[in-house]
């Protein structure tokens, strides 16, 4: 094979030869141990591809590079417990020897998802290469990949780059939902927070960023498999949380609530299977829950439930990067670039996405609150403030204010010859005569049947007296208007001042006495 400029692609097709399962490769980080194993290459059983298979894999290649300088070669598998690369060129005496599995990566080219190793080539003089690898699994076929310097760092780049890029984005998302149910106790939050958290740090496994920045001892890229499920049934209850199904969507509750069951058991199980069984339960469960979001996505939009629209969206995102991802690792379509970065970012988009349905789910709870908490406290006849809302206002009363006591008078006269109805019209009238005349001054509240209250504001204790006037000439005018529709009918009043009396309640029941005085006065001239 001749190496030229940029990347070339060895695909996996009778490229691998099996390993006998009995050898032991623990002590096989060494050249002499490889050479012997290397020596049985020609009786090794040749594998038509490697996908969905395990074991211990060795090949063979001959490269014959254009010019002089470094070349890279890039194993395209996640799953590496035992990787060693050995070449040799004319005249080299001793082979180029060099270990890259996920545990023994810290000479070799630092690369997320994968692992690569570097190789010094001389101009027109051929390479002989071997590579092993070992795994517990191989999901997808291994081709190798060969880039000169520059092909290289810019994959590099890109690959590691945005791969942190998005586990960080999970990551503080998380956090973030994490944050918001500290602040709110919602259970939403909270499975959000495990949604986000557990994907982010699956994928930060996966790709190896874990066992990087911690170093652990154990091959740390098998756990994003693992962890899946938990993030599945992070993500069914929070589904379940979002659109309220509980209340709302009750058979989907109890889909939801299996689904969520079902991977809990599956995640817990799947750590006593072999991992190729685990992770083909991991991805089933993928495959199922995929279907099952887009079809609640178009279902909640159907119903004009629009918290869907990021849901469905960033779902969509999620499908159609799998889909890729498959398609990469298909011998239909050849070699398909970054398909790893590809699924990883779709999914930190899906998890901004999710966010978003979380902050829309708050902006409708807070809706559906601060309409109840007006419901609780507007009377529904004429939209004033009722009893709770008046106990509110002299509760929070300060500095000087007028209190105006108001009785409806013949509302029963009204009730008896014209009906309810018409009683309520009357009620009505009041209600907009009052609010007319009081609403540059404060607000008022109807305490009763046909009772009202007005809480004047007043800014000194001076001008008491002016508003005094002012709300007794509007209540006379009042009664006047409401006498010419419905004769009999008009309003008696008191008013009270903050200057009489310390507390509000005493303003009231100040206001209330005169109001009787004043209804009483008005019996006797009658």
């Amino acid at each position: 094979m001749r190496l030229s400029v940029g990347k070339q692609i060895v695909q996996d097709t009778h490229l691998w030869r099996q390993v006998h399962p009995d050898i032991d490769l623990s002590g096989i980080d060494n050249a002499a141990a490889f050479k012997r194993l290397r020596q049985d290459y020609e009786t090794l059983p040749a594998s038509s591809s490697l996908g969905a298979m395990s074991g211990a894999y060795l090949t063979k290649l001959v490269l014959l590079p254009t010019r002089s300088g470094r070349y890279f070669v890039v194993i395209n598998a996640n799953f590496i417990d035992v990787g060693v690369v050995s070449y040799t060129q004319p005249q080299q005496q001793t082979p180029t020897f060099e270990v890259f599995s996920q545990l023994a990566d810290d000479t070799t080219p630092h690369l997320l998802h994968f692992q690569g190793v570097e190789i010094q080539a001389q101009f027109n003089k051929p390479i002989v290469l071997w590579v092993l690898i070992a795994a517990k699994h191989f999901p997808t076929p291994v081709s190798l990949s060969i880039y000169d310097a520059a092909a290289f760092h810019e994959f590099q780049i890109y690959n590691n780059g945005l791969t942190i890029a998005a586990i960080t984005i999970m990551t503080l998302l998380a956090l973030l939902a994490l944050l918001v149910f500290v602040s709110t106790k919602q259970k939403v939050a909270l499975t959000c927070a495990g949604y986000l958290g557990l994907h982010g740090i699956g994928w930060g496994a996966a790709s190896g960023l874990i066992d990087d920045m911690f170093n652990i001892s154990i091959n740390s890229t098998y756990w994003g498999v693992m962890l899946f499920p938990f993030a599945i049934a992070c993500a069914s209850e929070f589904v379940s949380d979002l659109f309220d199904c509980k209340v709302n969507h009750k058979k989907l509750f109890r889909i939801l609530r299996t689904f969520s069951i079902a991977s809990l058991g599956v995640g817990l199980v799947m750590w006593l299977l072999p991992f190729s069984t685990a992770f083909f339960l991991s991805h089933l469960l993928a495959v199922m829950w995929v279907v099952l979001t887009l079809t609640i996505g178009i279902k909640m939009l159907k119903l004009r439930d629009f918290r869907a629209k990021y849901f469905l969206t960033g779902n969509l995102l999620y499908s159609l990067a799998l889909v890729y991802f498959t398609a990469a690792h298909s011998r239909n379509f050849g070699d398909l670039p970054y398909s790893e970065l590809t699924v990883v970012f779709a999914l930190s988009v899906d998890c901004i996405c999710i966010l978003l349905c979380l902050a829309e789910w708050f902006k409708l709870q807070q809706i559906e609150f601060n309409r109840n908490f007006h419901m609780s406290r507007t009377d529904e006849l004429t939209q004033l403030g009722n009893r709770f809302a008046l106990s509110e206002c002299v509760t929070q009363l300060k500095g000087y204010y007028v209190v105006v006591y108001v009785d409806l008078d013949g509302l029963k006269t009204v009730n008896d010859l014209a009906g309810h109805q018409e009683g309520d019209r009357l009620i009505v009238e009041t209600a907009r005569l009052m609010r007319q005349s009081f609403a540059r001054s404060g607000d008022v509240f109807r305490s009763g049947g046909d009772e009202f209250i007005g809480i004047l504001n007043v800014s000194s204790a001076e001008e008491t007296e002016d508003v005094t006037k002012f709300a007794h000439a509007r209540m006379q005018a009042t009664s006047i208007v409401l006498n010419k529709e419905w004769p009999g009918a008009g309003v008696s009043f008191g008013t009270a001042t903050s200057v009489e009396r310390s507390t509000a309640n005493d303003c009231i029941s100040l206001a209330d006495k005169r109001m009787y005085q004043y209804k009483s006065k008005n019996k006797k001239m009658a």
